[in-house]
């Protein structure tokens, strides 16, 4: 069973699953969902419709599910969807979807979003991700599995952060950010090539390194332009499944993508 503190405030057509614990203070709206094992602190708010995994924790002062900042929001019946085991810090907030973009903002499972972080309207967030103090989306943003967002780092509404990337502190992305690659910096943020460190860690092999950053030597070439280092990946480094990921994200961007040619 549920155990909900005595000054928290669980709305009847809110859903708690077994072992759920709401902390003092807490509010749960209508159209609220907490799956199995979940730890509410004191202080958060959630409201609906959203839909909560298991095992998630919200230290306190969240706030989860409520309506977007968007002028064009009035009252349409959005949703957000949180996968299963994310660390929640103090005052997070994670908005729901709007009508023009899709309707749901989704985040997975698995992370760590720190004190402050911020995910607006129709945000796509995948698994393993860690967002800094103060990490902040806007609209739209797609963030790939295994991402970092360092603290005080924002990111433009419709941009992609592949898959692996790290964002250094105090970055302002306003163009997509490649796969496996370090970005930082403000206005303009510049890449600083593969994130070697962060994916010895998550367990890249040597092979698969050496080819990321080939594919990077070609990327930052100033005798290449983008067209010709993307020529140059796929016809050196076919075999490779990292470096033409690469090039398929370069080719998907509707933003453009952040280089390090000064």
């Amino acid at each position: 069973m549920p155990h909900v503190h005595p000054t928290a405030i669980v709305d009847p057509q809110a859903e708690l699953g077994e072992y759920v614990e709401v902390g003092p203070y807490s509010v749960i709206e209508a159209g609220v969902t907490l799956g199995a094992g979940c730890q509410v602190g004191p202080f958060c708010r959630f409201q609906g419709p959203t839909t909560i995994g298991t095992g998630n924790r919200f230290m306190s002062h969240c706030s989860i599910g409520v309506q977007p900042q968007d002028l064009k929001f009035k009252g349409d019946p959005t949703r957000l969807e949180i996968g299963d085991n994310n660390f929640f810090r103090e005052f997070v907030t994670l908005h729901r979807g709007t009508p023009g973009g899709g309707g749901v903002t989704r985040i997975g499972s698995h992370g760590l979003y720190m004190v402050g972080s911020h995910i607006a309207h129709d945000c796509q967030v995948g698994d393993n991700v860690i967002f800094a103090n103060n990490g902040t989306l806007a609209g739209h943003v797609h963030v790939g599995n295994f991402a970092t967002v360092g603290a005080l780092t924002a990111v433009h509404q419709f941009c992609y952060v592949g898959e692996y990337a790290f964002l250094g502190g105090g970055t302002i992305a306003t163009k997509d950010c490649l796969p496996f690659m370090k970005v930082v910096g403000s206005r303009p943020a510049r890449c600083f090539g593969p994130n070697s460190i962060g994916l010895e860690r998550k367990g890249f092999s040597e092979e698969r390194r050496d080819a990321i950053k080939k594919a990077w030597r070609f990327l930052h070439s100033p005798k290449l332009t983008a067209a010709e280092a993307i020529a140059r990946i796929e016809s050196e480094l076919t075999d490779a499944p990292d470096a033409m990921r690469l090039v398929e994200f370069m080719r998907a961007s509707e933003r453009g993508v952040i280089l390090g040619r000064g």
